[in-house]
């Protein structure tokens, strides 16, 4: 046994090498593993949990954090012990990782995919947001009838988790299956254990890639619920790259049969729109902020103080934590990545 640990141990660094040595953007990858084994196995991953109402993920990761505790440091005296029990757990994690999810990063991205241009001017995005806020000011008057009206979720949890099922299945007639061959089947989307957690350390949701189970922060405001379970729903079908996922989500709340989840899709981009001009032109910022409904920016306020709550050092460890790993499956900027999606969302010309 022992042989065999110092032999998984070691043949970690193999492991993250080979896997480093993966080029991303991999036509092979996405035939054989995006769209052939990932497609059998997560639909299976999620049979196994999706009848169950809490997260099966979160209880695992709990027990393992125990098993790891336990069997790395209590139960043997010996440090090269403990090492080889750490490693062996490690590769194993790993291993499983990237073959129920992980390789997913290596896949064809959407920009390349639907051939969309990654760059624009500045004009181009002023323009863009204009149209994007009278789009929006005329739905959020027929949802909440007053502009000074702050939007509301009146849907529970499940209710949204159905609608967003339901959105995810609409993709296929707006993408056809030349980027997706997804048919989604056992939606298994819960409000995680951790969510307490997942705020101080800056996040909204994840997805499980052991369970295939996508876990959503419940604290978060509801009004940013949607747009979450709709992001973690196109990682569940194998979008892994954040940008990518926000896109995704994106189509999915704009294409929906419902008007709120469509009106969802539009204040991500909107904010996201208004995000990037702030930090180019201040002037062209606050101009364009007076044209948007009173009650959509008081939403976005709320949602920023939110935030500003669990601001702290838990967050930006985990967030330069995260920051590593996306670097490390190929994500280039990091954790940057959320926001990019702003350029496929700009040349998608929905509007």
């Amino acid at each position: 046994m022992r042989k065999l640990k110092s032999f998984l141990t070691l043949s970690l660094f193999i492991l993250l090498l080979a896997i480093n040595y993966i080029q991303s953007e991999n036509i092979l990858i996405e035939k054989y593993y995006s769209n052939g084994f990932y497609l059998f196995i997560s639909e299976k991953l999620r049979l196994l949990t999706y009848w169950i109402n809490f997260p099966i993920g979160d209880l695992f990761y709990f027990l393992g954090f125990i098993l790891i505790l336990y069997y790395s440091f209590l139960k043997s005296k010996s440090i090269r012990l403990k090492l080889l029990n750490l490693g062996t757990l490690i590769f194993i994690m790993t291993l499983l990782f990237y073959l129920l999810w992980g390789f997913n990063y290596k896949r064809v991205t959407i920009k390349n995919h639907l051939a969309i241009d990654s760059e624009f001017d500045k004009q181009e995005l002023i323009d863009f947001t204009k149209k994007l806020t009278e789009h929006i000011n005329k739905k959020h008057i027929k949802l909440f009838k007053q502009d000074i009206n702050k939007p509301t979720n009146k849907y529970s949890f499940s209710e949204n988790v159905k609608i967003s099922a339901k959105n995810a299945k609409n993709l296929k007639f707006v993408l056809g299956d030349s980027v997706i061959k997804y048919d989604y089947k056992y939606t298994s989307v819960k409000k995680s254990f951790f969510s307490l957690p997942l705020s101080y350390m800056g996040f909204s949701g994840y997805i499980n890639p052991y369970t295939n189970e996508a876990n959503i922060n419940s604290y978060i405001p509801v009004t940013s619920q949607v747009f979450v379970i709709n992001h973690e729903i196109a990682h569940q079908m194998g979008i892994a790259s954040e940008k990518d996922a926000n896109f995704i989500s994106f189509l999915m709340l704009i294409n929906s049969e419902n008007d709120y989840h469509k009106f969802c899709g539009l204040s991500y981009a909107l904010r996201l729109c208004l995000n990037e001009i702030a930090k180019i032109d201040d002037k062209k910022y606050h101009e364009l902020i007076n044209n948007i409904n009173n009650g959509i920016i008081r939403d976005y306020i709320e949602i920023n103080k939110f935030w500003k709550k669990f601001d702290g050092e838990i967050e930006n460890i985990s967030k330069k934590t995260y920051d590593i790993y996306l670097k490390q499956n190929n994500i280039d900027s990091g954790i940057k990545n959320y926001n990019e999606s702003i350029s496929l969302i700009l040349n998608y010309k929905f509007l």
